[in-house]
């Protein structure tokens, strides 16, 4: 066999290889193109079967609440709430329940969900009212039966966010186990600092005068 004879079979040959090898390539190219939006299909059930998985791969479930999300919440995510039913619908309460459903564009900091803001004192209002804030806590606690257990509840309703007393993301039941010295302490305190930034105004507004 003469060296043309060769060169022409080993040109064919790669050919042959180059062909099957462009083809495998494109191969590979459309079934990962075909398991891509698959894969998202597969994410999105995964996330409907369990909502709090969504929000669970930023806000860490195993750490505290402050840490992930801002002061006004404490203790671990999400305590006694995650393992409730909302008495209204008989569905398992979820991160949603409270906070809403996200946007798109939620991961780039957009405020759309739901905050709950108990500091009544910071200079900045809170991202929304004390009327929107409650009436998510009334969807599962009836005011009527709010009335009922303590007084308190009556007087603060509308005046107050819940979250300024209560704890939203409890280990334990917001009230139970809480003594009654804790208790009026929550209020000493509150009030306090309510008495004590109305004698400050007071004081400034004399001062005023004199001059």
């Amino acid at each position: 066999m003469n060296l043309l004879t060769r060169f022409a079979k080993l040109s064919t040959l790669f050919g042959v290889m180059l062909v099957a090898t462009t083809v495998q390539a494109d191969t590979t190219k459309a079934a990962t193109a075909e398991k891509a939006p698959v894969a998202a299909f597969e994410q999105k059930l995964d996330n409907v079967r369990d909502p709090n998985k969504y929000c669970a791969q930023c806000h860490n479930l195993d750490t505290s609440a402050d840490q992930a999300v801002g002061t006004n919440h404490a203790g671990k995510f999400h305590g006694t709430h995650l393992t409730k039913t909302n008495p209204a619908t008989g569905k398992p309460i979820t991160c949603v329940s409270c906070h809403g459903n996200i946007s798109e564009d939620h991961r780039k900091g957009v405020k759309d969900v739901m905050r709950f803001d108990g500091d009544i004192f910071k200079a900045e209002k809170p991202s929304y009212s004390v009327q929107e804030q409650n009436q998510v806590c009334f969807s599962c606690h009836q005011p009527k039966d709010l009335r009922e257990k303590f007084w308190a509840h009556d007087v603060h309703a509308m005046k107050l966010p819940c979250a300024s007393c209560h704890t939203l993301h409890p280990e334990k039941e917001a009230m139970k186990g809480i003594e009654v010295k804790e208790r009026v302490k929550l209020c000493v305190d509150c009030h306090g600092e309510q008495r004590a930034r109305k004698e400050a105004a007071e004081k400034m507004t004399e001062q005023k005068d004199k001059k």
